[in-house]
């Protein structure tokens, strides 16, 4: 295997810890970029480093937000601010709002309980989803996470978490396909899914 120069090397291993990014498409990433324009790589890599420079996620629900104040939905005066829809990541919360039919609140948990993996409640934004319905007057929560061992899991937390309240906690109809993922599901059997969902008891 040919040796590449060091920071060739590094940056083709740096492509590689992204999600789906395998050696062959990392190289082929950084072939791209040998090509581009000085001015391109440098407002590129100003790009990357602005990320952490910035506060992207709103303080009440964690989606993305352009300031450090409520996004876009939850500054919303029309939504329905008595149901909130349960994401397990913004992806998620995308793909359901491209339905058109969901118009109350979301709250995005970033991720769902997988203890071999070390990701338990305290690790999610779990606390900040049960302040909320303390503070604010929460009549139903949809649990829309993929249905999954570690969503199953999720649900069954969170139902017993909200078990003493009144909050009336439903789940997207099981049109969707068991170990399926929410952010590749198509909108018409995600709005089907909405439209269906049903109460835990």
């Amino acid at each position: 295997m040919p040796r590449y120069p060091e920071k060739i090397e590094n940056l083709i291993n740096s492509f590689c810890s992204l999600p789906g990014i395998g050696r062959k498409t990392a190289e082929r990433f950084v072939y791209f970029l040998l090509k581009q324009p000085k001015v391109s790589l440098i407002n590129f890599a100003k790009d990357l480093t602005e990320l952490h420079d910035h506060h992207f996620f709103c303080p009440d629900c964690y989606n993305f937000s352009e300031n450090e104040g409520p996004c876009a939905i939850c500054s919303n005066s029309t939504r329905d601010r008595s149901t909130i829809c349960v994401v397990e990541d913004i992806q998620d919360l995308l793909s359901i709002e491209n339905t058109g039919i969901f118009h109350g609140l979301y709250h995005v948990l970033g991720g769902k309980l997988d203890p071999i993996e070390n990701v338990f409640a305290e690790d999610l934004t779990v606390s900040k989803l049960k302040d909320r319905t303390q503070k604010e007057t929460v009549a139903e929560i949809i649990l829309a996470i993929s249905p999954d061992i570690q969503g199953e899991a999720t649900i069954i937390y969170l139902r017993k978490l909200f078990q003493d309240s009144n909050i009336k906690i439903t789940l997207l109809a099981r049109g969707l396909p068991m170990g399926s993922d929410i952010e590749y599901t198509d909108e018409v059997t995600l709005g089907n899914a909405l439209r269906g969902r049903q109460e835990l008891k």
